[in-house]
């Protein structure tokens, strides 16, 4: 009996008591691990993030760089890519020409100082490569104010190989309008499209001082004065370049983008 008591007394763990030591022993580890499961992730994710950021600013930067000195621009296909700025270097007279191309290895520049490609300047300009070509575009965009200080003063938008849209709008007086080719005007909301070269918007006032601007939301159409009464009618013209750029890092749960959208108004030709 002394012995049995004395078994009954020692110290130690029961089978249950073990289950119950194990089980907490799973939660705790389990909660630990998802712990750092999630924090890695978030620290990740966080870190993707500022790599999507700086790429998208460098873009942004080597983009507007290039872009204000152009005199010239050239964008093509959907995205606006391949996309080409020429100048003048006026301390050299040689020609500038940077053409920024975007595929699924990145955005890349390249220099060209009179037609010869210079490695030098090409070298400076980084491989983008987290830039995004299918959320990434390039596009023109512009117009004028227009004055029209007598009636039946006129201005011609006319269409290029592009499709193009915008929207012509009247601060005072009124217009007519009327359309060629394919060439169509909204008078309610004032928008317009042109679909070839060719197409033809004609904008005559219909009263004295009348004024207004229009826009070019694609190509950035011509638009020229066709006829002047005993006051000179004017378009103050201008013309923006849109960036719209998205860098994606990482993939998966990881996975984290930037976007962002640079408008550029070129440097002036002097």
């Amino acid at each position: 009996m002394k012995m049995k008591r004395l078994l009954k007394s020692e110290g130690g763990f029961t089978l249950l008591e073990l289950i119950i030591a194990v089980a907490l022993t799973g939660i705790v580890t389990t909660g630990v691990t998802t712990a750092i499961y999630q924090t890695f992730n978030l620290s990740t994710r966080s870190s993707n993030h500022m790599i999507a950021v700086r790429e998208v600013q460098e873009a942004g930067y080597w983009f507007s760089l290039y872009a204000y000195m152009a005199s010239d621009i050239e964008v093509s296909g959907d995205s606006g890519f391949p996309m080409t700025l020429h100048w003048i270097d006026f301390e050299t007279n040689k020609k500038q020409e940077v053409v920024f191309s975007l595929n699924s290895s990145g955005l890349r520049g390249k220099y060209y100082i009179s037609g010869n490609l210079s490695s030098v300047e090409t070298g400076k300009i980084p491989v983008l490569e987290f830039v995004d070509p299918d959320e990434t575009n390039c596009k023109l965009a512009g117009g004028s104010a227009f004055s029209l200080p007598d009636s039946g003063d006129a201005f011609n938008i006319t269409g290029e190989a592009t499709p193009d849209y915008g929207k012509i709008i009247v601060g005072e007086g009124s217009i007519a309008v009327a359309t060629t080719g394919g060439a169509t005007y909204d008078p309610g909301s004032g928008e317009w499209t042109t679909s070839a070269i060719g197409d033809n918007i004609k904008v005559t006032a219909t009263s004295a001082d009348t004024i207004g601007t229009w826009t070019s939301e694609t190509q950035a159409d011509a638009a020229t004065i066709i006829d002047i009464g005993t006051q000179p009618a004017t378009l103050s013209t201008g013309r923006v370049i849109i960036f719209t750029v998205t860098a994606t890092v990482g993939s998966g749960r990881q996975e984290t983008s930037e976007s962002r959208v640079y408008e550029v108004l070129p440097k002036p030709v002097s």
